[in-house]
């Protein structure tokens, strides 16, 4: 079982995306302010608007460059976990998995990844195929089922 590429991706670079949004908004708000309107009214330029947007963009792009490389794809087996980032490629036994737990608030369901030895913590998803209460995430894929039965067995 691996990691969903299309949801990987689109985690991966949901922060870069919105950072060139909010900075083309900011520059366009402040050369062609004509182009928004707000309750039905076209907006004047305002240096106050154009920094707003300006800064909100900024801290999207610095929380892409911060998060970007813990993002990976993971491959469960029954008896090792193989962990890809870009062309790196690491195969890992479960024994040396030293925590697996699922980030609530997060859809679809994401899970953070530490190996024993290891200051870095990695960040993957699975299947869309999760249940969602009050913002609270339950996953019903066959990958969770795995990542349960795994960290019951191992104490995890």
């Amino acid at each position: 079982m691996e990691s969903n590429n299309l949801y990987h991706h689109f985690l991966k670079y949901l922060f870069l995306g919105l950072g060139i949004i909010m900075l083309i908004t900011c520059i366009l708000s402040w050369f062609f302010p004509e182009l928004f309107w707000v309750n039905g009214e076209k907006m004047e330029q305002s240096i106050v608007t154009t920094l707003v947007f300006g800064k909100m963009g900024i801290v999207c792009f610095t929380i892409f460059i911060a998060i970007k490389d813990k993002f990976v794809i993971v491959k469960l087996g029954g008896q090792n976990v193989t962990i890809k980032n870009g062309e790196n490629e690491r195969n890992i036994n479960w024994m040396e998995v030293e925590s697996l737990s699922l980030i609530q608030f997060v859809y679809p369901p994401l899970y953070k990844l530490k190996v024993k030895g290891d200051n870095i913590v990695y960040w993957f998803n699975t299947e869309n195929e999760f249940i969602k209460a009050s913002g609270f995430v339950k996953n019903l894929s066959d990958m969770g089922d795995l990542i349960q039965k795994k960290k019951r067995e191992l104490g995890i």
